[in-house]
Formats: structure tokens, C-alpha cells, sequence
């Protein structure tokens, strides 16, 4: 096969080190997969990078544009309680908002025969935010926890914990907020949603960043902006913020520079960002995403979409491989109808080097739970179908199925060999609303990968997730 080696002499000299590729190729992948986001019910909902624009959440799910609101009525039962109490008192303290949210998880995988990680966790978040500080100053703040209840020899491979299989506590938010002028800066540790950075929360605790961003006041305008310096982030299975430059395996601390613009009015969502790390790597995005204006919630809807992610080395080029410059390219088409949603995406890599992407989910609209085709080289296509239950009377329940295709030339010095590819994934979710149930969130998720032609004891990935999730108002 083109690209790697088929001697059995010379495969027992490299397998010991193409092994342990495999398996950082197996954690890259896994840092670059798909987000969390709610299963749409329409064309709609459909996820989209830009179309979520660029904000500084609480909580990574809170004020998602493309996803259906909802409006929780114990914290609007809280908030009247809290204003009859107290109607005389500041509004620093009346206005405080403190929430609880529980998560456990059972993770387990056979990543291709190598490894077999097992854990089994709980813990949560608990958020804080006060009211502002005459009308100009906010305070906020988050600490997360992750406990193992089980966790075998290779738990550390899960993501939920440490790489040893520890628990993790830390106190990943802490901020000030200040308007001014219709603007917002946020400076301190904090959530940051755009394409190519974001919380990336599909284990026990979310990727969060230190720095400062400045952003608009309004919570929805029609465009939207971020100008932003963050320093450091802490990846999910550590405690530890280290620098960005240092996420890609630079030894120099260099931190990065976000700005960004996107808009969104009669349909469309379209702009692009930029991501530059002095002497390292510098990742510019921009995507086309409109909506045709008929059909309805219920009716025929379509929505289109391009996007492109290219990704250059910079500077001193300090980044392993350097010089080199790729891409990403993405298209899709999205269709409802009466709870139905099916997508059709493709994708293509540039054959330089495989996009770099550990500060978050994948921009491409083939991104699956386990990678997002990413690797140099590899062109995509993806088919997905979901359904949301309520037509039938199931309130909340979801179903999703997606099947991607990826192809390419293997080889050893770009892609590692992942080349060749199928991958299955299968989602389940309930989130019932407007009940005694509110606030509960229970995903089961399925994935199946299969590398072809690798010389590894399977050619097969296969991973079982079931995550449950109780958010509760405090104050």
C-alpha cells in the first residue's frame, strides 16, 4: 500500500513507535471531535460555527443561538422571589445567580486493541454570577470537580480524569465583567465560544481559558464581534493552565490573538475569525450558512453552507513540521421535515499537514464524535439523519444517526495512515421540558470508527458514552 511500509522486517523495527503514533493520533482525534450540541428538530438548529457568533458563556450551553430556547421557570420562580424579598437591596447581591449542575458519565473504548480504557465519574459545576455593580460591573465564577467511581489501568485515556486516572477540582472560571459604551470586557478566567476556541464540553469538565476579550453588550445583535487576547487554557483532564503554544508542543509560553466578526439577519450567518500564536500558528475561519426563507418549523425547510479553516505556520515556526500551510474545506446541505432532519456534507484536506486542533470541537461540517476527518490528505463525505420524538409524544427525546466516509493517500510523515476511514455514530438524548424534570439532561452515544490497512491488532475504535445531567437554580 502507497505510503507505508510492507516488509515485516522493517514493520518489527517501527511498530513499537507507529503504536504509540497510533495512539496520540487516537488523542488528537478525540481532542478534534464533534461538540455536544442539541440534536436540531429543524433545518434551523442545525449547528453552525458562525452562526453561534462569539461569546463569554457562564455555562457552554447557556444563550446557544442556533439551538431552540428555552426559558427554565424555577429560576424565573427565584428571580421573583428574590425581587419580593428584597426589592431595596443592591442589585450586585439581588441579582445573583448561582447554579448547581451534577454530571456522571461512563466512558469505555478499544481503541484498535491497544488500549481498553474504562471510568466511571461524577461531580458537576457550581456557577456564580452576581447582578452588576451599578449597572457596570459583574462578578463571576465556576468550579468544577470530576470524582472517578471506577476507573481501570488505562482510565486516564478517557479524558473524564487525570492521564494517572486522579480526580480533578478547579476552579476554572473566575472573571470580572465591565460595560461600557455598549461593550463588554471580560478579563480573568472564563468561557470563550467561537469557531476554532471553545469550551469543547463532552467529558466532566470543559476547556476553559485565562485572558481578556472584548465583545458587544447585546446578547443577539445582528453582527457580532470579538477582540481577544487569552494567555492560557486548561484542557479538560488537567488542573494546570499552560500556554497555547505549549498545547501544540512548543516550549515557548506564547498565549494567542482572537478577533473576529460574523453576521446574522434574514437567514444568514456569515463571517470568519483569525487565531494568532507568535512564531507558531496562525488559523484563519470563514463560513457562508443560509437558511432558504420557506416551510416553517414543521414544514419542508433547506439550509446550504461552505466553510474553510486554513491553518500556516508562523514566524520562527517553532511547531513540529514547520513550515508548512493546510486546510480544511467544508459544504453542506440540510433539509426538515415534521421532526425529521438529514444532512449531506463533504469535506477536503490539504496534503501538507493535518489540522492542529486542541482548543475545541471541529469547524468542518463532517466533524463526527470521534474526529472530524481532519487528517492531511483525506476528503470526506458524511450522511446523518435525526428525529425529535415529540410528534409522537415523547417530549424530549432525540435520535441521531450519522455515517462518514473519509479516503486518501496513508502516509507516515502527514496523516500517520489514518487515510482510509468509516465511522458510525449513534446518539440518544432526553431533555424533557416545562416538568417536574426540568434541569435533566441524559445522553447515550455510540461510535464505531474503523482505520483501514493500519497494522494494529484492529482496525476497529469503538466507544460507549452515557451521560447523565442535572442542572439546578441555587439562587
Amino acid at each position: 500500500m502507497a505510503g507505508l511500509p510492507t516488509d515485516r522486517a522493517v514493520w518489527g523495527v517501527l511498530f513499537p513507535a507507529f503504536a504509540a503514533g497510533v495512539l496520540q493520533t487516537c488523542s488528537a482525534a478525540l481532542a478534534q471531535g464533534a461538540t455536544d450540541y442539541p440534536i436540531p428538530s429543524t433545518a434551523r438548529e442545525a449547528y453552525s460555527p458562525i452562526g453561534e457568533g462569539f461569546d463569554s458563556p457562564l455555562d457552554p450551553r447557556d444563550d446557544l443561538r442556533g439551538a431552540r430556547r428555552y426559558v427554565d421557570p424555577r429560576e424565573e420562580r427565584l428571580k421573583a422571589r428574590r425581587a419580593q424579598r428584597s426589592p431595596n437591596a443592591p442589585v450586585f447581591f439581588r441579582d445573583t445567580d448561582l447554579r448547581a449542575n451534577s454530571r456522571t458519565y461512563w466512558f469505555e473504548e478499544d481503541a484498535f486493541g491497544l488500549t481498553e480504557p474504562k471510568a466511571f465519574t461524577t461531580g458537576g459545576s457550581v456557577t456564580y454570577a452576581s447582578g452588576y455593580l451599578a449597572d457596570f460591573f459583574q462578578l463571576r465564577g465556576a468550579l468544577y470537580t470530576t470524582q472517578p467511581l471506577y476507573a481501570n489501568a488505562t482510565a486516564g485515556a478517557a479524558e473524564t480524569l487525570t492521564l494517572d486516572g486522579d480526580q480533578i477540582t478547579v476552579l476554572g472560571q473566575l472573571n470580572g465583567r465591565v460595560k461600557f459604551a455598549g461593550q463588554e470586557v471580560t478579563a480573568g478566567r472564563f468561557l470563550v465560544r467561537t469557531p476554532f476556541i471553545n469550551p469543547f464540553d463532552v467529558r466532566m469538565i470543559p476547556l476553559t481559558f485565562e485572558g481578556v476579550a472584548l465583545m458587544p453588550e447585546s446578547a443577539d445583535p445582528k453582527v457580532h464581534y470579538m477582540v481577544s487576547y487569552l494567555s492560557h487554557y486548561k484542557r479538560r483532564d488537567e488542573s494546570e493552565f499552560i500556554s497555547f503554544s505549549n498545547g501544540l508542543g512548543v516550549a515557548q509560553d506564547e498565549g494567542v490573538l482572537i478577533t473576529g466578526a460574523s453576521y446574522h439577519a434574514n437567514g444568514w450567518n456569515v463571517g470568519g475569525s483569525n487565531y494568532w500564536i507568535k512564531d507558531t500558528l496562525n488559523t484563519a475561519y470563514g463560513e457562508i450558512d443560509y437558511l432558504f426563507p420557506f416551510g416553517g418549523n414543521d414544514g419542508l425547510s433547506l439550509r446550504a453552507g461552505v466553510n474553510i479553516l486554513d491553518q500556516r505556520t508562523v514566524g520562527a515556526d517553532f511547531i513540529l513540521g514547520a513550515p508548512y500551510d493546510t486546510y480544511q474545506a467544508s459544504a453542506r446541505f440540510v433539509t426538515s421535515y415534521q421532526g425529521f432532519v438529514f444532512t449531506g456534507a463533504v469535506s477536503q484536506v490539504g496534503s501538507d499537514a493535518s489540522i492542529r486542533k486542541p482548543f475545541g470541537y471541529s469547524t468542518s461540517y463532517t466533524g463526527m464524535l470521534v474526529g472530524g476527518f481532519q487528517q492531511a490528505g483525506v476528503n470526506a463525505y458524511l450522511l446523518s439523519l435525526s428525529y425529535d420524538f415529540a410528534k409522537l409524544g415523547l417530549d424530549g427525546v432525540k435520535f441521531e444517526a450519522a455515517w462518514g466516509r473519509g479516503y486518501g493517500t496513508p502516509d507516515l510523515a502527514t496523516n500517520f495512515g489514518f487515510a482510509d476511514q468509516e465511522q458510525l455514530n449513534l446518539r440518544l438524548t432526553y431533555e424533557p421540558h416545562d416538568s417536574s424534570l426540568e434541569g435533566l439532561r441524559m445522553e447515550v452515544e455510540y461510535v464505531d470508527w474503523q482505520v483501514f490497512h493500519l497494522p494494529v491488532p484492529s482496525d476497529e475504535l469503538s466507544q460507549f458514552r452515557a451521560i447523565v445531567n442535572y442542572d439546578v437554580p441555587l439562587l
